[in-house]
């Protein structure tokens, strides 16, 4: 007689990572809470890839000790890509100073962010005063050798960084920060330091702009000193410098002027930089206010445009709406696509690739129920969304498989596929690669056996068998120590959401029952131990 297998995590924190990649954001919140610190650093990685839900909880939770975690994954790991920009948008001083510091050990924030954090005003106005910390501030006042962060305090609306940077930097500073910093300067009645600056030939004294239009920011100082003329020509000058960090209109969402050189160069391009669209402040309110006056005159909204508006966190549905009519197929590109988008989608005929991709992202962010999904989205493309094997969205998948009575145990015909639902170019496998098709790495050795016999094999039987800490820390592996990754099929992890929607959905204390069991060990499968952990928290 067989005996009975044992199931228990040698790895409890990946392990619990693999697990709660089935969470839902709803659950991640009330698990929080409960969860040991270090294995929640640990959860916030699983399968391969981030996991928003558990990122996204953390930033909700707005723990000042997540703090480090969060920016280090948003800089570093810059995936999910809205991890910044929620960030930003909490428009927080602490979480300001912690992006701004980050500089040195990260060295990986791109400029146009550094200047925003660096000029302490709010990122819904840019006029608003947000000041940093007094503990950063005095940090900042006291350490200099930082040159990017160096260069960024010359934007500072505080007199005093601006001024400290400035003498720091001499003449050797940005002529751009420069400017800003003389103006601060002498917008707080501090032209004895600009003066001994001019005097001690601190200020860059070289002509810049396009095709060196521009005088020296030493020659500019020197007539802001000298008269009211010349202090209104560094204050316009300031304006035109200053332009670009605000953007408030379509033409500079998508930088007309660098793409239109035949009609003048600018002294300061609008520079969206395109690995972090969530950088730049915008001035949502003008956008629309002035969308059906753009419309009129120049038609449908710009796909330049329209990819930066729908890559941000903090867009206003009403101009993604628009930004979706006109361009459907970016609306796999939205973050928290909201119910009124699927609508809309659904409503147009939209193709089953956007709308599979839409319903994964809006599971994720929790934007999204199965309930809403079945109700709204035609066939074939609910078929499709059934089928999806996107992993970030397996258990908002499974949910909908179970209202459409698909749910269930499934043939692993052909045993591996390589394709993750997620896109035709989103590859989980290569062929030849031998440990991308290895059922023993994948699952274990007894589940591995399964395979090597003509007969069929499911989902179900694969779980039964299946080494959970093969299953749960696939691709999560640590090649420091020669471990070679396994990659379960995607069908084999969604069927696994099943049983975990139908055991431990809803329930906090049902996932930590299982957890335990993890832990600790328990008699039974994979499956076995998810039920049990159900029917003992019911």
């Amino acid at each position: 007689m067989a005996s009975p297998s044992r199931t228990r995590a040698f790895d409890i924190a990946r392990c619990t990572a693999g697990l709660l990649r089935f969470a839902t954001p709803g659950e991640m919140d009330a698990l929080l809470g409960h969860l040991p610190k270090s294995r929640v650093e640990q959860a916030v990685h699983s399968f391969g890839r981030p996991n928003r839900v558990v990122l996204e909880a953390l930033l909700r939770r707005g723990r000042p000790s997540d703090l480090d975690l969060l920016v280090q994954h948003a800089l570093l790991a810059g995936d999910p890509p809205q991890l910044l920009g929620r960030l930003l948008d909490l428009d927080d001083p602490e979480v300001n100073a912690t992006l701004l510091t980050a500089e040195a050990a990260l060295g990986r924030i791109p400029r146009n962010l550094r200047r925003q954090l660096a000029h302490q005003t709010s990122r819904r106005d840019g006029v608003t005063p947000l000041p940093l910390p007094a503990e950063v501030r005095r940090t900042l006042l006291s350490t200099r050798g930082q040159e990017p962060l160096d260069h960024a305090l010359l934007y500072a609306a505080d007199p005093e960084l601006a001024g400290d940077a400035l003498l720091y930097l001499g003449a050797g500073a940005d002529p751009h920060g420069a400017a800003l910093a003389c103006l601060t300067l002498l917008d707080a009645d501090r032209r004895t330091e600009i003066r001994q600056l001019v005097e001690e030939g601190r200020l860059p004294a070289f002509r810049w702009g396009p095709e060196e239009s521009e005088p020296s920011v030493l020659a500019y100082a020197q007539a802001a000193l000298a008269s009211a003329e010349g202090e209104r020509r560094l204050r316009e000058l300031s304006e035109r410098v200053r332009r670009p960090e605000f953007l408030r209109s379509v033409a500079e969402i998508a930088d007309v002027d660098g793409c239109e050189p035949w009609r003048g160069r600018p002294l300061v391009r609008t520079v969206v930089n395109r690995r972090h669209p969530c950088v730049p402040r915008v001035g949502w309110d003008a956008v629309l206010a002035d969308e059906p006056r753009r419309r009129a005159a120049e038609g449908p909204f710009p796909l330049r445009a329209a990819r930066f508006v729908a890559r941000r966190t903090d867009a206003p549905l009403d101009l993604a709406r628009i930004v979706v009519a006109d361009h459907p197929d970016l609306a796999v590109l939205l973050p928290d696509p909201a119910p009124e988008v699927l609508a809309d989608l659904a409503a147009a005929g939209a193709g089953p690739d956007v709308i599979v991709k839409v319903v994964g992202n809006g599971f994720a962010a929790g934007t999204l129920t199965a309930g809403f999904v079945t109700e709204t989205v035609p066939e074939p493309a609910l078929r499709a969304v059934a089928e999806t094997l996107w992993i970030p969205g397996l258990r908002g998948t499974a949910q909908v498989r179970a209202r459409l009575g698909l749910d269930g145990d499934v043939a692993l015909t052909p045993r591996f596929v390589d394709e993750t639902g997620h896109g035709r170019k989103h590859r989980l496998r290569e062929p030849g690669v031998w440990h991308h098709w290895d059922p023993v790495l994948a699952y274990g050795i007894e589940a591995g056996r399964l395979f090597t016999g003509d007969g069929e094999v499911t989902a179900d039987a694969v779980l039964a068998a299946a080494n959970v800490n093969a299953v749960l820390v696939a691709l999560d592996v640590n090649p420091a120590l020669d471990e070679v990754e396994g990659r379960p099929d995607p069908r084999v992890l969604r069927r696994l959401a099943e049983h975990v929607d139908r055991h431990l959905g809803g329930r906090p204390e049902a996932w930590m029952v299982a957890l335990k069991l993890l832990e600790d060990g328990f008699v039974g499968t994979l499956p076995e131990l998810l039920a049990t952990a159900g029917a003992v928290s019911s």
